[in-house]
């Protein structure tokens, strides 16, 4: 997975926060507060309780005041992309003005060192999208959505049956109480041991110890070193765990790991009922939707998801149909099989053109439950190869292309108008309709920053300041 590191345009102005301050006439001596301010205008009521909920960090003096945070990703946008003062200065009147923020997830982890190792990178971004062909390709989501990033999958027959079969039946033979052991003793990576068909999973105390215990069931589920005639007794040990209410550290929050007990046992089950095949796309999504639960339980950020399966997978298409039902005596429940589903927004994708029927289908639909949404793939990846599809033209003419004689023709077309373009690239620009779960990027492990200009702070006769603020 190719990733880059957001800089001053991808994450937006970031701050110096003598900010918002300045700007509704707060008096700053040198960058420093000299008295009590508010931070936002009456304007926005809102804002105070979001901020504080959402973007203000814990410290050992207590909560990060709007000022701290600014500061903070001020200098870690300067570091990051080596700004020179007069870019410095850009941002920092830019923020003072109110006129454009960062993204919020560089308002929670810019500056920090956290942010600075290589394997925390995702955590700048808002969201992305993977191709699930791998058990790995479940444990990223579950890494990245622990991280606040959204994730996107792309569920469609030509991706997920290249996953192994699931050849043994997992049983779960106990889960232990969380935070046993104190402090300073807890191990931070899950480790494992095998005796004969019995394992023991001890899951470390950090974001990866989480995924990696999740990870590991799955590729036991198809591991060849088992006897498949017997089952695999599973206990999981969680005593290294920290209970709920301690900090973390690098991302942090607050530990909350209310229902990563339940985590083991809801897995174990759907591999289970796939024991003798692969798994349909449904039972995919439903793995990763309940790494989501539990992910959600475990801090205050939503984990968001977009689900992509093939237009004729009816299976999916009514997955999430029917998920509230009312008994006898008039109590809705839901059905808690497919609780987990409603973590995610579920997306068909056409290849070729959908009938005018299909697509006013679907607008119905939407309307009446904010469900069945429909993608055309061949529009999705003109747009995303802009560069080598530059005027209407040649987008029309690859569409038809693709629409009438196939994804392959496609890809031969644009190899003969761009021999230059190697196989690989070739691939993943044919695969270019992969979307995050607002839908705004398009591709395998893109991902996705959301900056904030406020145009109601910018009068819109002046030009000289909207390039100020989309600079």
């Amino acid at each position: 997975m190719t990733l880059s590191v957001p800089g001053p345009s991808t994450a937006g102005a970031s701050v110096d926060s003598a900010a918002g301050n300045a700007a509704l006439g707060s008096p700053t001596t040198g960058g420093i507060l000299n008295g009590p301010r508010p931070d936002f205008p009456a304007t926005a009521p809102a804002a105070n309780p979001v901020f504080y909920r959402t973007y203000s960090r814990k410290t050992a003096h207590g909560r990060e005041s709007w000022h701290e945070v600014a500061e903070r990703n001020l200098e870690g946008l300067r570091r990051l992309g080596n700004l020179n003062p007069q870019e410095v200065e850009l941002l920092r009147r830019m923020q003072q003005e109110q006129k454009a923020l960062p993204s919020g997830r560089w308002l929670w982890i810019g500056g920090t060192p956290w942010i600075e190792r290589s394997e925390n990178f995702s955590g700048a971004y808002n969201c992305t999208s993977t191709n699930l062909v791998d058990w790995e390709a479940f444990g990223l989501m579950m890494d990245l959505a622990m991280m606040g990033c959204g994730t996107g999958a792309i569920i469609e027959p030509h991706l997920i049956n290249r996953l192994p079969a699931v050849r043994h039946q997992l049983l779960i033979t106990g889960v232990s109480d969380i935070g046993a052991t104190p402090a300073g003793a807890r191990q931070e990576h899950t480790s494992h041991s095998i005796d004969g068909n019995r394992v023991q999973i001890k899951v470390g105390d950090t974001r990866r110890g989480w995924v990696d215990s999740y990870q590991l069931l799955l590729t036991l589920c198809s591991d060849t070193r088992f006897d498949a005639t017997s089952p695999i007794e599973i206990a999981v040990d969680l005593s290294d765990v920290r209970p709920v209410g301690e900090t973390l550290k690098g991302f942090g929050g607050m530990a909350n790991p209310v229902k990563l007990k339940d985590l083991y046992g809801r897995v174990a089950q759907i591999l289970n009922k796939a024991r003798g095949r692969q798994l349909t796309s449904v039972e995919c999504c439903l793995l990763i939707d309940e790494a989501a639960v539990t992910i959600v339980a475990g801090n205050i950020r939503r984990s968001a998801g977009m689900r992509q399966f093939a237009a004729d997978d009816l299976a999916a298409a009514g997955a999430k149909e029917n998920l509230w039902q009312q008994d006898s005596e008039g109590n809705w429940r839901i059905d808690p099989e497919r609780d987990a589903l409603r973590m995610a927004n579920h997306t068909r994708v056409f290849h070729t053109r959908p009938d005018r029927a299909t697509v006013l289908e679907a607008v119905i639909k939407q309307f009446q439950s904010g469900e069945g949404a429909i993608q055309f793939a061949p529009e999705a990846i003109a747009r995303s190869n802009a560069d080598l599809l530059p005027t209407p033209e040649l987008r029309t003419e690859f569409i038809g292309i693709y629409v009438d004689q196939g994804r392959e023709e496609a890809g031969r077309w644009l190899s003969t108008h761009h021999p230059e373009i190697s196989a690989a690239e070739l691939e993943h620009r044919l695969g270019r309709y992969g979307l995050n779960p607002c839908g705004e990027i398009l591709g395998a492990d893109f991902h996705c920053n959301l900056a904030e200009i406020h145009l109601n702070r910018i009068d819109p006769d002046d030009l000289v300041a909207q390039e100020e603020a989309f600079t």
